[in-house]
């Protein structure tokens, strides 16, 4: 099998992640500094491989919630 084929729930999951992505954005339209919407939009990229994005997440993070942004930081390069 190809290593890089990605069966169908891949794919799905994929669509939700993109999907969450867009829903955190909107509520950080309202609330740009809410370390919990922050983590999970990081996590969310994270998860994506989208690790630059990620990185950009964990910078804002970082000044409002040191402890969130070293548990991103973690995950980020757990992935």
């Amino acid at each position: 099998m190809d290593r890089d084929y990605k069966g169908m729930f891949s794919k799905m999951g994929e669509g939700l992640l993109e999907k969450y992505i867009q829903d955190i954005m909107k509520e950080l339209e309202a609330n740009p500094k809410d370390p919990n919407l922050l983590y999970k939009l990081g996590v969310a990229y994270a998860r994506l491989g989208k690790t630059s994005q990620a990185r950009e997440v964990y910078k804002q993070l970082k000044d409002i919630d040191p402890n969130l942004a070293k548990d991103l930081l973690d995950l980020i390069y757990e992935v």
